[in-house]
This record gives structure tokens, sequence and C-alpha cells, in this order.
């Protein structure tokens, strides 16, 4: 079964991703970034486990889809009932974020995703850098910028890691 549920923002850029690993599993995009703002989320990418009955059994995690422990906990997860079972006994049931989330930084990420909707990338780009100045160590924003301002370095051949290494060592040096 393939099944791809996310927006219409997402599509262009997760499709081809999602086919060319052959995938066999739900595709979610949180273009909104409302899960990541209600889990304090500082960084891209993430995961998180969701069993079949739409319940989360791992609190979100780094994906790093080349890291062996990562593939064994999934392996272990798709093959033994019983696993799902302890991850979900294992979680602590909330109503909070676990986290406290800075506010103004989040509502202006969201203020600048409605802006660029709207074809207006200047004004979105200026809400999130107030956003990022806000909350500097917020990852997530950061990539918002640097994929919106160069696109190429984000979605035609892969993301260029290097590329953002060197732009972090030059916004650290402008400061």
């Amino acid at each position: 079964m393939v099944s791809i549920a996310i927006d219409a923002q997402g599509v262009s850029v997760v499709r081809p991703w999602h086919d060319a690993a052959d995938a066999d599993f739900v595709t979610l995009v949180d273009s909104q970034n409302i899960f990541g703002t209600r889990y304090n989320l500082k960084a891209i990418p993430y995961g998180v486990m969701i069993d079949e009955a739409g319940r989360l059994v791992k609190a979100p995690f780094n994906v790093n889809v080349k890291d062996e422990k990562t593939i064994e906990m999934l392996e272990k997860w798709l093959s033994d009932p019983g696993y799902n079972a302890a991850l979900l006994h294992d979680m602590k049931p909330s109503s909070e974020p676990s986290a406290k989330t800075n506010a103004e930084a989040a509502a202006r990420f969201q203020l600048g995703l409605v802006l660029l909707e709207d074809g207006k990338k200047a004004e979105a780009m200026t809400e999130w850098r107030k956003a990022l100045a806000l909350d500097p160590k917020n990852w997530i924003i950061h990539k918002q910028i640097w994929a919106v301002e160069h696109p190429d370095k984000f979605y035609e051949d892969g993301v260029d890691y290097g590329w953002q290494k060197a732009q972090l060592e030059v916004e650290k040096s402008k400061q």
C-alpha cells in the first residue's frame, strides 16, 4: 500500500523522495509546523511513530535513515507487535506541550507561511527573520529562510548540507 497524505505545498517536494524510496507508508508533511510548535521542535527532519490506531507511540526523534540503530528500531516496531505495546506503555500522557514554545516566534513563523502562500515573499522573509531573532536556535526557521532564498540547495539535487554549514558560518561571522 503506497499512500501519501500531504498538502499541496508539500506534494512536489516530498513525492519524488517518497517514490524513489519505493515507500509503502504514509508520508505527512507538517507544512504549517503545527506538530513542531506543539512539541517545541527546533530541527528537521524528525520522525514520530504512530500506530495503526492513530496513537503516538514514540515522541519525536531525529530521523537518519543511514543510522543502523534507527533502522533496527523501525524494523522492530514493524515486526514485533509487543514492541508497539511497550512503546505505548512508556509514553507519558500529556495535554501540555513537552517544552515551552516561544509563542511570538511561532506566530511570526506562521504569519510568514501565510504571507508566502499569498505571494508576499519579502514580507514572509521579514517575519521569519524576526522569528529567528526571537528563537535563534530554531533550525526549522533557519531552513525555511534558506529554502525560500536558495531553493536550488534544497529541492533540485537533494539537500546540500555542506552549503548549509557554510551558510551558518557566514551568518555567524556577521553577528
